[in-house]
């Protein structure tokens, strides 16, 4: 599937048959578009991604592009980690949720909240180390130690 940048609705995505259920290889990515688009910040070329703003995470969404894996920034002007996990505990999702930071911080006690709130969410913390010179190169990334 093509990346998209449309933050109001999923109309942009695929007309999928109601029948029909993708395989879970698609990324969702959860974050603040408007701003990474200001930052300059470009999808083109990052095929099998989706970018969708917090609001239209919803059932719908979930159910046509049934992802291996979500992502989203740990903490995000208008959101956290916790509020993504919530949204997701609350339609259903208990597939695999990273939250991704550049930040060094305590990431077993992020893990036992967010665990707590959905044993059944497979989530985990990314740490990534950001480019300093280039924005719109993709930031290499592992997972955080427990």
């Amino acid at each position: 599937m093509s990346s998209n940048t449309n933050t109001d609705h999923v109309s942009w995505l695929p007309e999928i048959a109601a029948n029909h259920q993708p395989p879970a290889d698609e990324t969702l990515v959860v974050g603040d578009l408007q701003r990474w688009t200001a930052e300059g910040r470009t999808y083109s070329g990052l095929d099998e991604f989706n970018f969708v703003s917090i609001a239209a995470l919803d059932a719908v969404l979930l159910a046509r592009l049934n992802p291996g894996i979500i992502l989203s920034p740990l903490v995000a002007d208008e959101f956290d980690a916790v509020d993504i996990a919530v949204k997701l505990i609350s339609i259903g999702f208990a597939g695999k949720y990273r939250a991704i930071t550049d930040q060094a911080l305590n990431a077993t006690l992020i893990r036992k909240e967010i665990r707590s709130l959905s044993p059944a969410l497979d989530f985990d913390v990314l740490q990534i180390s950001m480019p300093p010179t280039d924005a719109n190169t993709l930031p290499s990334h592992s997972s955080i130690d427990e």
